[in-house]
C-alpha cells in the first residue's frame, strides 16, 4: 500500500490551488470580455434608436413643408426623401 507523504499532499494541494487560480483568471477575463461586448451592443442599440427617431421626425417634417428655405430664399422641393 502506498502512503501519501506530507510533501506529496502539499504538492497536490498546491496544484489544486494553481488550477483554481487559473480557472478564476480565465473566468474573470471572459466576464471582462462579455462586459465589453455588452457595452458595444448598448451603444449600437442607442445609436440605432436615435437614428430611427430622427429619420421619423425628418420624414414628418418633410411632408409638412413643400419648400425648402435656404440662403437664396425658398425653393420648391424636387422630390420627397
Amino acid at each position: 500500500m502506498h502512503q501519501i507523504t506530507s510533501q506529496e499532499k502539499n504538492i497536490e494541494q498546491s496544484n489544486t490551488i494553481d488550477q483554481i487560480l487559473n480557472l478564476l483568471t480565465t473566468l474573470c477575463k471572459k466576464v471582462d470580455s462579455m462586459d465589453g461586448e455588452i457595452q458595444k451592443l448598448k451603444e449600437q442599440a442607442s445609436s440605432q434608436q436615435h437614428d430611427v427617431k430622427n429619420a421619423e421626425l425628418r420624414r414628418s417634417e418633410d411632408v409638412k413643408i413643400p419648400e425648402l428655405e435656404g440662403d437664396v430664399g425658398k425653393l420648391p422641393k424636387t422630390h420627397n426623401v
